[in-house]
């Protein structure tokens, strides 16, 4: 890939860059954690989960408070 591609991917990626690092850590971590099996898998969601939303807290300057509108607002609460 050459320089000018690689420049390009980056700047669309930037905005994102903390929900792909979290995700990307909490997906490695429950993979290390755990072994293959329903129950485990439940969880490696979650811990998904858990890393895309504080990720998304990061990228967009969210407090605590506000993301709880905002799952309650998804959950319909």
């Amino acid at each position: 890939m050459d320089q000018e591609k690689k420049e390009r991917w980056f700047k669309q990626l930037k905005p994102y860059r903390f929900r792909i690092i979290w995700s990307t850590l909490f997906f490695l971590m429950a993979l290390l954690i755990l072994l293959i099996g329903f129950w485990k898998t439940v969880i490696l969601i979650v811990f998904a989960f858990v890393g895309y939303i504080i990720g998304k807290m990061r990228d967009e300057d969210l407090d605590i408070y506000s993301l709880i509108d905002t799952v309650r607002s998804m959950i319909g609460i």
